[in-house]
């Protein structure tokens, strides 16, 4: 087996288990929405919202991802993990003093008292994150994406059984806090449970590992000015409840690029990574990932769009209509975002987050502004209107500068994402016709059947689609006939057990 064959085997594997993961937790997270949203109400989310967005500032003074130096060190030493970790826990615990310090100003700023016990109590979140054991990064390092599975997990699985029985008890805000806590509790401990490795404070290679992360700390600031910013102006214009139905509205929406595209790119980096001393492998690597995303992303941000308004009945309820039109428009909005986040990791890969950086720049260069106007005047819905009209305008930017730095063919791109665009608009079409044709007056019981045959539909249609336009483009090797081969293994693996 060649070197190549071996990294792409282990990259597909790491993929399914992160792809796997992700599955889960949104399984969990779609449970716990469910119950959430009729137990709490938007103003329980906005608040909470409020907090997350303002501890998300703060931990940018520690985004320098060093765990991505790590992976990208091609033999580091333990000096370098404990460096790493030492770190980590200086930077949480000023963090976590700045949070605690800063609860009765910002509670002032938002005119929201509420907001002071929330901040206190996510400080101590903090400091557990600071202190979990650095050793779990091996295991993205040497792909070990089974170990990966397990250890983020079981902090999703605990942080959801005490969110679900907080909210039952509580019936406020404090059930989504209290679930944070617990999430972070639980991954500190498996963090030194599952990874034999016992840190040290050091700072001994801090200058090596600085030179290559300084670039991935600013590429993170302008990655939460991107994702968080309009949180901010939503909160302080609008109110805790049109910043928490915003808030869930963009959680929802985004399910194709978090759930299906973000553990993707998490598992191929390490991959990349080996590949980054040949360009020809890396640019074959890339075309092979990109064509999963977009058979896989593509279709899920269509559907999520199509079929807003069915969503928010029978997930969250009518008191959350104002969400509908927000998923609509972000949901197309993410789905520009899932083709283009794997670009980050093919940089990095390549030691150059400083073009990756001054991509988010000239993204948040346009955003911002834009976004500050558009929510302004138009509430939530500038907002998000304001996040699609900027992923349409950088999606040439983006792409231009890909293709020069992998050397890749524009025809060559569109031979690998032709088929899943098209397929995705006509069904995103079809969809949304039949979705807008149905009664307005459903219940969310009787809107359930309705849902979920749409959701059969879109996915005939889709598959009916793409396997039309494969097969008339000749059966090209690709995403298609992977998901071909692996389907037909698996009816063979459930007829030789029947």
């Amino acid at each position: 087996m060649s070197d190549e064959t071996g990294i792409n085997k282990k990259m597909a594997k790491g993929a399914a288990w992160m792809v796997t993961f992700k599955l889960a937790q949104r399984s969990l997270t779609l449970v716990s929405m469910v119950v959430l949203a009729r137990l709490l109400i938007p103003e329980d989310f906005g608040l909470v919202a409020m907090a997350t967005v303002f501890l998300a500032a703060l931990e940018m003074m520690s985004a320098f991802s060093f765990d991505v130096a790590l992976i990208h060190h091609q033999d580091p030493k333990p000096v370098h993990y404990n460096t790493v970790w030492t770190i980590q826990l200086l930077f949480s615990l000023s963090i976590a003093a700045i949070l605690f310090l800063s609860s009765v100003p910002l509670s002032n700023f938002y005119e929201e008292p509420r907001l002071v016990y929330v901040l206190m109590t996510l400080s101590l979140g903090t400091v557990l994150y600071g202190l979990q054991n650095v050793g779990v990064v091996k295991f993205r390092k040497e792909l070990e994406f089974d170990k990966e599975f397990i250890f983020l997990f079981s902090g999703r699985i605990v942080g959801f059984c005490v969110t679900i029985i907080a909210a039952f008890i509580l019936r406020s805000y404090w059930a989504l806090v209290f679930g944070i806590i617990a999430t972070k509790l639980t991954s500190l401990v498996a963090s030194f449970v599952m990874s034999n490795y016992r840190p040290r404070l050091s700072l001994q290679a801090f200058g090596e590992l600085f030179s290559y992360s300084k670039w991935l700390y600013i590429t993170n600031l302008l990655q939460f000015l991107r994702h968080r910013s309009s949180d901010f102006i939503i909160g302080k214009v609008a109110g805790p409840t049109a910043l928490g139905t915003y808030a869930l509205a963009y959680e929802i929406s985004g399910i194709p690029t978090t759930e299906m595209v973000a553990p993707i790119n998490r598992a191929v980096f390490p991959g990349y990574v080996k590949m980054a001393s040949s360009i020809r492998q890396l640019r074959q690597g890339y075309l092979d990932v990109i064509g999963l995303i977009a058979l896989l992303a593509l279709p899920a941000a269509a559907g999520i769009a199509a079929t807003s308004e069915l969503i928010v009945l029978v997930l969250l309820g009518e008191q959350w209509a104002e969400a509908a039109p927000l998923i609509s428009i972000l949901g197309i909005s993410g789905a520009i975002m899932a083709m283009e986040t794997n670009i980050g990791s093919v940089y990095m890969a390549l030691g150059k987050p400083r073009i990756l950086a001054m991509l988010f720049g000239f993204y948040v260069a346009i955003l911002l502004p834009m976004i500050a106007v558009m929510t302004t005047h138009y509430g939530a819905i500038g907002a998000a209107w304001a996040c699609l009209i900027t992923g349409i305008i950088n999606i040439p930017v983006y792409y231009f500068v890909m293709f020069r730095t992998l050397r890749l063919r524009l025809a060559k791109f569109l031979a690998t994402v032709w088929r899943p665009i098209i397929s995705s608009v006509i069904m995103y079409f079809v969809v949304r016709t039949v979705a807008t044709s149905l009664e307005t007056e459903l219940g969310s019981i009787s809107a359930l059947p309705y849902l979920l045959g749409i959701i059969a539909l879109g996915a005939v249609v889709y598959t009916a689609l793409i396997s039309i336009l494969w097969l008339a483009a000749g059966k090209p090797n690709g995403a298609e006939q992977v998901a071909l081969r692996e389907t037909l293994n698996q009816l063979k693996k459930i007829t030789d057990k029947t």
